[in-house]
């Protein structure tokens, strides 16, 4: 497995993964609608525009040259963090945290609901914020936020 920053170059990729990974990952969490209407175009042209600006860090882990794992992040939060439902457990996710914020302290905001990724950042010692409870303006699911000392 690789780990390295992305380049412009690799928004198709990353938008056509995270599409896939979303379907994988949230078709229980997320409105069907909403799914839908993420597609792989709608996708590309945010991750072009993001390492574009450079308004984020931006990495991805590939295995044999397909992406399996992508990580966003600005100083003091991690802002995505996906992997491919084949390759979850299998140390991805810890090496693109480990890339994105080390043992930094650190916030994100995470679905409510999806207990498989609260047990993961509670594993690396993240724990939820008292009353932090929103709803996403995106998707209109409730989410909460953690952070690390």
């Amino acid at each position: 497995m690789i780990v390295r920053a992305m380049a412009p170059g690799d928004a198709l990729a990353v938008a056509e993964f995270q599409t896939r990974t979303w379907d994988e990952c949230y078709a229980d969490l997320v409105p069907r609608a909403y799914l839908d209407a993420q597609r792989v175009p709608e996708r590309f042209a945010r991750w072009s525009r993001t390492l574009r600006t450079g308004a984020r860090g931006c990495a991805l882990a590939e295995v044999g040259g397909v992406v399996v794992g992508a990580v966003s992040w600005v100083p003091g939060e991690l802002k995505s963090l996906y992997v491919a439902a084949g390759h979850r457990g299998s140390g991805v996710a810890d090496r693109l945290l480990e890339h994105a914020i080390g043992t930094s302290s650190s916030t994100l905001w995470v679905f409510r609901d999806n207990a498989r990724a609260r047990r993961f950042y509670a594993r690396h010692r993240f724990s939820v914020v008292d009353g932090s409870e929103r709803v996403d303006a995106g998707t209109g699911v409730p989410e909460v936020q953690m952070s690390r000392p």
